[in-house]
């Protein structure tokens, strides 16, 4: 068997298929407050000390992300705060490899707290003197993803969608999957943005989406100004901090 790995968020959409994908290989310890369908140590947050103290995990593949605030779920706390506490335990029971799986688009000067906070966790594992990969990948697309019931959702009441005026990269989760093991295999270091071959609008995004949910509906496309009324009173699903994340996300200058 490979090295013991320690998977965070592992209720969420690419924890689930890292676990499909590296069980076969490698002892898992999984952090989540769900129970799991997983024959593996599945520990709580509040837990993650007496995680690393009983299992000793050699990697650790932290894929904690939210998109949207929810009461204490704040991005400080899940991004920034959760990972200076991973980091921390990391180096105590000497981790030999740290997997951060950040976002595509993520700096110091982002008007978004979404993006600021990514780029503050991925500083804390650059400073950690642990061997380190930092992923940034665009939109990741495979079974599960948030866009998909989203779309499913909207689509029941609405006879026409909008999307907003961007470019984006989006690259398939299995591709993910395959960095991070590469990672975890020490073939991979530093800090890697992840995208996939075609650079579309969203609104091409939202049609292919919706073709595959089998689903027809018209597509239109605003400029990110037009959304800023929706926005401000929450509408569809869109908050303020939200609407601060719409800008392009390729790896390619468009």
């Amino acid at each position: 068997m490979g090295k013991k790995v320690l998977i965070t968020g592992a209720s969420g959409f690419i924890a689930g298929h890292l676990i499909k994908e590296l069980s076969e290989e490698y002892p898992l310890v999984l952090i989540s407050r769900r129970e799991l369908p997983y024959p593996f140590p599945r520990y709580s947050p509040e837990e993650l000390e007496r995680a690393f103290e009983v299992e000793r995990p050699q990697a650790v593949v932290n894929t904690v992300g939210i998109l949207k605030e929810k009461g204490e779920s704040t991005y400080e706390r899940a991004h920034t705060e959760f990972t200076e506490k991973l980091v921390e335990l990391a180096k105590r029971w000497g981790v030999e490899k740290f997997i951060q799986i950040s976002a595509l688009g993520t700096s110091p000067e982002e008007e978004s707290r979404y993006f600021k906070t990514k780029w503050q966790a991925e500083e804390l594992v650059r400073s950690s003197a642990i061997p380190y990969l930092i992923l940034r990948p665009s939109i990741v697309l495979g079974e599960g993803q948030k866009l998909y019931e989203d779309l499913r959702k909207l689509s029941r009441f609405l006879p026409v969608l909008a999307a907003p005026k961007m470019k984006v990269q989006p690259v398939r989760v299995e591709r993910v999957v395959e960095a991070v093991k590469k990672g975890i295999e020490c073939k991979l270091t530093g800090t890697v943005e992840l995208c996939g071959d075609r650079v579309m609008s969203m609104k091409e995004l939202f049609k292919e989406v919706l073709e595959e949910l089998g689903i027809r509906r018209f597509v239109v496309e605003l400029p990110k100004p037009l959304l800023l009324p929706v926005a401000l009173l929450g509408l569809f699903g869109l908050d303020l901090e939200q609407y601060k994340m719409i800008k392009n996300n390729t790896c390619k200058e468009v």
